[in-house]
């Protein structure tokens, strides 16, 4: 399935269709966050990925953050979603995408952040992040971290509203 999204693309063609991410904002004790770029990227990334046929929200945010970090995330928030005309882009095969995406906080993880000769990880401060060089489905996502968390993520639970739910 890791060729699922790549062989979609080429298959529709320019046809407009719509992709389904999960993003988890990572941060570290300090609260700067954690962001991805593999080496034969120019983008960083957050942790996170597409949504594959059949799987939930959560199981998605699951494999994607493990397979990219190594942590394993128990539960999680969802914090809010993005969609629109501003996110959409055209694939490396020429899809037309329009990505929706949800981004989430951790509630509880575990594990460490497995190193990988492929991939560069850095937890940045939301004042040192490199906003030129986000990945542009992400970019709203970073740009919300950034606006909404300026010093970071603190270390004590949230305050979520009644319209946050547990997954």
């Amino acid at each position: 399935m890791d060729d699922y999204y790549h062989n979609f693309h080429k298959i529709i063609g320019s046809f407009p269709v719509v992709e389904f991410s999960a993003l988890l904002c990572l941060t570290d004790p300090q609260g700067n966050l954690l962001l991805i770029r593999d080496e034969r990227e120019t983008y960083w990334k957050l942790p996170g990925g597409e949504i594959l046929p059949g799987e939930s929200l959560i199981d998605c945010l699951r494999r994607t953050v493990f397979d990219k970090t190594g942590i394993y995330l128990e539960s999680a928030v969802l914090l809010k979603l993005f969609t629109g005309k501003n996110l959409s882009f055209i694939s490396d095969e020429n899809a037309n995408i329009s990505p929706v995406v949800a981004m989430f906080l951790p509630k509880k993880v575990r594990g460490t952040l497995k190193r990988n000769l492929e991939r560069e990880m850095r937890f940045f401060a939301t004042w040192n992040i490199p906003e030129g060089k986000i990945y542009p489905p992400m970019k709203a996502s970073v740009q919300f971290f950034i606006e909404n968390f300026p010093g970071g993520i603190p270390l004590k639970p949230f305050d979520f509203d009644g319209f946050s739910e547990e997954t």
